[in-house]
């Protein structure tokens, strides 16, 4: 099953980039914790197929550096992190950082060339243990056949667990509808299209949203949509879809699609993605002209913001919670996360549920049956009466 997230998130400069890192940095050391516990030595392996040079000019760390600090800081784990890129200069300064790390005792590796010329050796070295993939090209990414042939060949049972995280490009996919749309049917995009999707039926879903009176947008978040449904069903996982913007109004750069099969994945990237959110509002701040801006019609200061979208967020869950009790007498509640974030994913992270579920446990709706070590792990019933 796919969804698409509410939330649409903002952007100045390269705040695009701000919200993915944040993301990678909430959720990458938390996944390698959680599966690498019950893995064959503790191992775990991460993968950044596209990962540039590392590291930023100015010393900030990119993809590949916040993968190497997550595989470092991992407590639980034995991360063993491969980053993969094909332009010759970047991986040098790739190599070089990895370096660093090595010689810090993460264990990683540096490839150079294109991702899909090293997948098969990457996936078989990590049989047996988890593998998280980061798939983040500029413009096209990895067709579709060979992708859905990893995740859905020995990888395909819920254990050893495998998750991956990629960008889906919402600009590549506009310029291709354009093309598709002025009858350019021999534009370079619509073949190179055609393959990230694994067929062309991705052209009658791009000119069906696009109709007279719609944008470019909307074929574009239908064409990610679709794709994400088709890769989960094609790989018997789960999809969620994030669109990505640079600022309010604007047409999303691209859209994160995340995969897993398992509900405790679903859970703990809602929380990543919300608390991600936050902290992507707080870089931005308010600016000139944001009082015309739609997100800062709730006021014109970012935390007045956060306040008042976790309010609403909070009476959301409230609302979910005592649904899921009105039909089920007894539920662990990550094995209902789907109820449990209706609405709100992306913006209801694991301290809005605790409140909410505080909340309803409080009025009487809720009853908690069964406290867990985390709020996801508590079971919940309707209050014996």
């Amino acid at each position: 099953m796919a969804v698409n997230t509410s939330a649409g998130l903002l952007d100045k400069n390269h705040s695009q980039s701000v919200f993915k890192h944040a993301i990678l940095r909430r959720y990458v050391t938390p996944y390698a914790a959680m599966v690498g516990s019950s893995s064959p030595a503790n191992r775990v392996a991460i993968v950044d197929g596209f990962a540039g040079r590392g590291r930023y000019p100015d010393g900030t760390p990119a993809s590949g550096e916040l993968i190497l600090q997550a595989a470092g800081k991992a407590s639980r784990a034995v991360v063993e992190a491969t980053l993969v890129e094909k332009k010759r200069a970047d991986y040098e300064k790739l190599a070089q950082v990895v370096s660093e790390y090595a010689a810090q005792g993460v264990r990683a590796t540096a490839h150079h060339g294109p991702v899909h010329e090293h997948l098969d050796s990457i996936v078989a070295a990590a049989s047996g243990i988890p593998l998280f993939l980061f798939l983040d090209p500029c413009g096209a990414g990895l067709p579709f056949s060979e992708l859905s042939r990893v995740l859905a060949g020995e990888r395909r049972p819920v254990r050893p667990s495998t998750e991956v995280l990629l960008n889906f490009s919402a600009d590549f996919t506009r310029r291709a509808t354009g093309a598709l749309a002025a009858d350019h049917h021999d534009h370079d995009s619509l073949p190179a299209l055609d393959r990230v999707c694994g067929g062309i039926w991705w052209r009658e879903v791009a000119l069906a949203a696009l109709g007279p009176e719609s944008t470019f947008e909307a074929s574009a978040e239908a064409v990610a949509r679709a794709y994400t449904e088709r890769l989960a069903s094609a790989t018997g996982m789960y999809g969620i879809t994030v669109p990505v913007k640079r600022r309010v109004g604007h047409q999303p750069v691209y859209h994160l699609v995340f995969l897993t099969r398992s509900p405790f994945g679903i859970w703990v990237f809602a929380d990543a993605i919300a608390r991600a959110r936050h902290e992507w509002l707080e870089a931005l701040g308010p600016e000139d002209g944001d009082a015309d801006d739609a997100l800062f019609s709730f006021g014109d200061v970012v935390k007045d913001v956060i306040s008042q979208e976790q309010e609403k967020a909070r009476m959301r869950v409230l609302k979910n919670l005592q649904g899921i009790v009105a039909r089920r007498s007894r539920i662990k509640l990550v094995d209902e996360v789907w109820s449990v974030f209706d609405g709100v994913y992306g913006l209801a992270n694991d301290t809005t549920v605790s409140t909410a579920l505080g909340m309803a446990v409080k009025d009487g709706s809720v009853a908690v049956l069964q406290q867990g070590r985390k709020v996801r792990d508590n079971v919940i019933g309707p209050r014996s009466r």
